[in-house]
């Protein structure tokens, strides 16, 4: 007769096992690492006290076990499939920054045949200053043969027209190559900082022209290229449009004088979220499209902070134009220099994961929704959903007040 104790004890093994074995794997399809935590600490407590053999243990043991699990759930994702570069893409922003370095990575890494990643027919680096794009591209990829394979085109992401004739160029070339737009990776943007009180709306305008309406100019001009299959030799069945958020996305706080720019990156998170429910719940036979975000925070080196000192300045004449007076840079202007002295001293995450994230975004089996680059970014939404006095606290101190790097800004209440 079998002891009723050992069986149910059996018995709590096997479903502890089983459990356990769930939980991994759950916490390996989230890329949120919150929700991979919440996995994690659901296994240590709910799961793993049935197992005899990790009970008895002593409590390091058990912390090193804990770190171990996290460590194999963390590398799920990375087992995944990937599938292999073919077809066309095209990256906008590519002036500077991370649409330039982006190109430049994978122009670079193309025709590599060794690394087994595939090629691309052709990569084309949509700048809105085509000729001095061109010759600084070759500058950055001497070898004759890398930069054979990208094609700089003209692009202003404000302009109908501009967009159009950029998808009727690409277009031609699919046509013309039998081949097919594989992914669009939209960096193209621009960051009005100010206070709300006192900068003209034309300011904030043009933010939401770049940055929100120059993303949805892109996918209704490219989206019908991604879907279309005709004159290809493709052998695929999968499409990526890729979108440049910031911070961790939309529960990132938002500090002091960025309002024009977060309002415009999250209205980018929604309609990106929008859209992809759109594409999947539309799908028929045609390739699959899928939607991304990448997420950067503070990234280096780019010309962002140049580029925001020169946009500042623009931003306070603008002001006092309109005020008739310098009250906006009295009241605000030390304020938006101890920013750039915060934006200045951030260490910062290199381009170059970003360039790793895209590339990931376009190859994945499974890409992720968010690709929240640098650990600034990975903090964010976690301080994001925080109460809210804790919330805005953090944002508050971490750029002016004790904990930036800039120190405490002087003359405002942190």
């Amino acid at each position: 007769m079998v002891d009723p104790s050992v069986a149910f004890e059996s018995n709590a093994i096997a479903i502890g096992g089983a459990a356990l074995g769930f939980l991994v794997f759950t916490a390996g399809q989230y890329d949120n690492h919150l929700w991979r935590l919440i996995c994690i600490v659901a296994s240590a407590y709910l799961v793993l006290p049935n197992f005899q053999v990790y009970t008895s243990q002593p409590l390091l043991v058990r912390v090193a076990f804990s770190l171990l699990l996290n460590a194999a759930i963390m590398w799920v994702p990375h087992l995944r499939r990937k599938h292999l570069r073919s077809g066309c893409v095209v990256i906008t922003g590519c002036d500077s920054g991370m649409g330039q370095a982006t190109a430049v990575y994978l122009a670079k890494s193309n025709n590599n045949n060794s690394s087994g990643k595939g090629s691309y027919d052709k990569i084309f680096a949509a700048c809105f200053n085509a000729k001095a794009a061109q010759v600084r591209f070759q500058e950055l990829i001497p070898d004759k043969a890398q930069r054979e394979c990208l094609q700089v085109i003209q692009l202003d992401a404000t302009k109908d027209a501009s967009v159009a004739l950029a998808a009727k160029t690409v277009g031609d070339y699919l046509v013309a190559q039998k081949t097919f737009l594989a992914g669009v990776i939209n960096y193209h943007g621009v960051a009005f900082n100010g206070p709300v009180e006192y900068m003209p709306i034309p300011l904030f305008e043009t933010q939401m022209q770049v940055n929100f309406f120059g993303n949805v100019r892109m996918v209704q001009a490219f989206l019908p290229l991604l879907k279309n299959q005709a004159n290809s030799n493709d052998s695929t069945n999968f499409r990526r449009i890729i979108f440049t958020g910031t911070g961790g996305g939309p529960c990132t706080p938002c500090p002091s004088l960025l309002s024009a720019y977060m309002c415009s990156k999250f209205a980018g998170e929604a309609m990106a979220q929008s859209l992809k429910q759109e594409l999947y719940m539309t799908q028929g036979d045609g390739p699959t499209i899928d939607v991304s975000v990448i997420n950067p925070g503070f990234v280096k080196p780019t010309q962002l902070m140049a580029d925001g000192i020169k946009l500042s300045e623009k931003m306070w004449k603008q002001c006092e134009d309109k005020q008739g007076s310098s009250i906006a840079k009295d009241t605000f202007g030390k304020m938006m220099d101890h920013f750039h002295e915060y934006a200045a001293l951030q260490p910062g995450t290199h381009v170059s994961e970003v360039c790793k994230a895209a590339e990931h975004a376009l190859t994945a089996h499974s890409p992720r929704s968010s690709y929240k680059v640098g650990i600034d970014s990975k903090l964010a939404p976690i301080a994001g959903m925080l109460p809210t006095g804790a919330r805005e606290w953090l944002a508050r101190n971490g750029i002016y007040g004790f904990l930036s790097p800039a120190k405490t800004v002087k003359g405002y209440r942190v």
